[in-house]
């Protein structure tokens, strides 16, 4: 049974405009160590900044629906190289012990935006008149 509503659409462009909102707000916090960041701002160059800087790319990248696909596909590699290394590696491969819950949520739902694209409300198809990836 598929459940229909007239909208989905724009459901999906709340989704997809709160994931990168949420992935952007990770990344600002490590690029300016604001919001209780252990340690202040990530150092240039490092792997956190790095991973700081991805997040504040990507998240904009969802948020204004630009490049959706690509970015998203840069976030599933992001999240399950940072579960790896910042969780399971550090904690064991228990994400309720490892606290790597949100690492694996934001994989999931970058998996769903790498399905769907863009959608509606999208930067990308207003300049373009169509997703280029």
């Amino acid at each position: 049974m598929k459940l229909e509503t007239k909208y989905n659409e724009h459901l999906y462009v709340v989704f997809r405009v709160g994931i990168g909102a949420l992935f952007l707000m990770f990344g600002v916090q490590k690029l300016f160590g604001v919001w209780g960041m252990p340690g202040g701002a990530a150092a240039f160059g490092t792997l956190i900044w790095v991973a700081g800087a991805a997040e504040l790319l990507i998240g904009l990248a969802l948020a204004f629906g630009l490049l959706t696909r690509l970015a998203s596909l840069f976030g599933v590699i992001q999240m399950a190289v940072a579960y790896v290394l910042g969780h399971a590696m550090v904690a064991g491969w228990n994400p309720a012990v490892n606290m790597g819950t949100p690492a694996l949520l934001f994989l999931l739902a970058f998996l769903v935006t790498f399905a769907y694209g863009a959608g509606k409300a999208s930067l990308e198809k207003k300049l373009l008149g169509k997703e280029m990836f």
